[in-house]
């Protein structure tokens, strides 16, 4: 969903999962959750856990979407993962990377 317009998003909570929400509570929604990752990006940091297994196969993931940002307005926003598989195919671990410009 965090590709499409408000309205897109009521009528998909609508048709898919038979909820009815107002196209504000979308929005306000929206700018809440904006207003939190801003407030904390700064202060959020990972780190990977030890490795058991070998890695064989490493998985590169990219998407991106336009978001609104309180008053700044819209602005891109990029998500990337990196997954590590084992010989098996087995996913080990996922890091996901996020960038809003």
């Amino acid at each position: 969903m965090s590709g499409m317009a408000g309205k897109e998003v009521k009528n998909d909570l609508l048709e898919n999962h038979g909820r009815k929400v107002a196209l504000s509570y979308i929005q306000r929604l929206s700018e809440a959750v904006g207003s939190v990752v801003q407030a904390k990006e700064e202060a959020w940091s990972y780190a990977p856990p030890k490795e058991d297994s070998q890695i064989a196969t490493v998985g590169i993931g990219l998407d991106g979407t336009c978001m609104l940002i309180g008053e700044e307005g819209y602005r891109e926003a990029m998500v990337g993962t990196l997954s590590l598989y084992d010989s098996e195919g087995e996913r080990q671990q996922t890091i996901y990377l996020g960038l809003a410009e």
